[in-house]
């Protein structure tokens, strides 16, 4: 014997495992080394059995799916007794998580699993076949390979007297109602494909998701099911689905937290400010007292031609401009005299600013109102209005801010 055939000889006697239909090996024959299923003999001593283990065969073999495992029926005088398997290098699915435990922790592979069986039991279900049993010891993988493979399928032998003989150690991976000689359907493969997943999580922790699905799938009553595997796996996309969105809801949170923290922990501190009551208002506080007579508005001149619509209408949009563009320019000239330092500092210095604010807002008015085309009447009256309005707040502002500060004294001055 030479060292190939040494090896060879090795692995076969280390992989001879127990299945629901017998034992599967390695074994020489015509002097090449190939996988056989050695039927049991309980089995093959029911006529039911070997004629229903014919008919699947056979059925078995037009079938052209990636998850079909193909097998040729050998037998003798005494009739079939061991199913050679299609070349390849195979082993069973229960043999893998044991030679290779870590690979149900490995990326996909239990959503493989799930996905190509549904895949192929679905495929069945649309001609009337069922699977009935997903023992690991059952289901085939090819070395180097994670596709799931069903050599055999169960509802080809649901008229078999003695289940027990078929299911007996694998009674786990097999719905009630089959056992119970029951009507099936595809109920009872939703069944049959949750327990095989269970058997997948024992080496790892159950996602949400799956224990949601399979809690369901498991039920001992078939009404109690999901009705179909399309249900089953659109119920685990479903929780999955609802599981992301909750996560990126709480990541979305989590980040809207932490921009609000940095928000906050780079504002400088509110520091506490001591306010004053301000002193009464005099004249000298609003330099626009005496400026503008409103006795004005109601000069008239009598010999004055009366206006047409469209004359009030370019009279209203010439106001309008002037409006705009005072208010623009009178906001910035009172915000040099109306401010904090400006306030808080000595009278004489803000009587002295306020001359000069009065002098520019007078020279602007004059100015933008030519420009629009108002009166003098017009552009003081309107003037005299925004700048009122602009003086209250400011002064407002002010007010609630800072104080003027007292008239330095003639000493200090020198």
């Amino acid at each position: 014997m030479n060292f190939e055939e040494i090896i060879n000889a090795r692995e076969s006697s280390m992989h001879r495992e127990k299945m629901p239909i017998g034992e599967f090996y390695r074994k020489q024959i015509d002097g090449k080394y190939h996988y056989v299923v050695d039927l049991k003999p309980a089995l093959i001593d029911s006529i039911v059995f070997c004629e229903a283990m014919k008919a699947d065969v056979e059925w078995s073999a037009k079938r052209m799916d990636k998850q079909q495992l193909h097998g040729e029926l050998h037998g003798d005088s005494n009739g079939i007794y061991e199913i050679e398997l299609e070349t390849g290098n195979f082993q069973t699915l229960a043999n893998l998580l044991s030679t290779n435990p870590a690979i149900v922790a490995q990326k996909g592979f239990i959503d493989g699993v799930f996905n190509s069986l549904t895949e192929y039991l679905g495929n069945l279900h649309a001609e009337g076949i069922y699977q009935l049993c997903l023992a690991p010891e059952s289901v085939f993988v090819r070395k180097g390979s994670d596709v799931p493979m069903l050599l055999t399928h169960g509802s080809f032998y649901q008229n078999v007297n003695d289940l027990n003989q078929l299911y007996g150690d694998y009674e786990t991976f097999v719905a009630p109602e089959v056992m119970a000689h029951e009507e099936v359907d595809e109920r009872s493969d939703v069944y049959a494909l949750g327990r095989l997943i269970e058997f997948l999580f024992e080496q790892a922790e159950i996602p949400y998701e799956y224990k949601m699905m399979l809690k369901k799938a498991t039920a001992q009553n078939p009404a109690e099911r999901f009705q179909t595997l399309a249900e089953m796996k659109s119920a685990l996309e479903g929780k999955r689905n609802a599981r992301r969105m909750l996560f990126t809801f709480i990541a979305c949170v989590a980040i809207a937290l932490l921009a609000v923290w940095v928000y906050i922990d780079i504002m400088p501190e509110a520091s506490t400010v001591e306010f004053i009551e301000p002193a009464p208002k005099t004249n000298t506080d609003d330099p626009f007292a005496s400026y503008f007579d409103p006795e004005m508005e109601m000069m008239l001149d009598g010999d004055s031609i009366p206006m047409t619509d469209r004359d009030r209408m370019y009279q209203k949009k010439a106001e309008e401009i002037f409006r705009k563009r005072y208010a623009q320019e009178a906001d910035r000239i009172l915000s040099d005299i109306y401010n904090n330092d400006r306030m808080n500092g000595t009278e004489k210095n803000y009587r002295a600013g306020s001359q000069a604010m009065v002098e520019e807002l007078i020279k602007m008015q004059t100015q933008m109102g030519e420009e629009a085309g108002l009166s003098e009447e017009e552009a003081g009256r309107i003037g005299q209005e925004i700048v009122d309005q602009l003086t209250k707040q400011k002064q407002e502002q002010v007010t609630r801010k800072g104080y003027i500060k007292p008239q330095e004294s003639d000493d200090e001055e020198e």
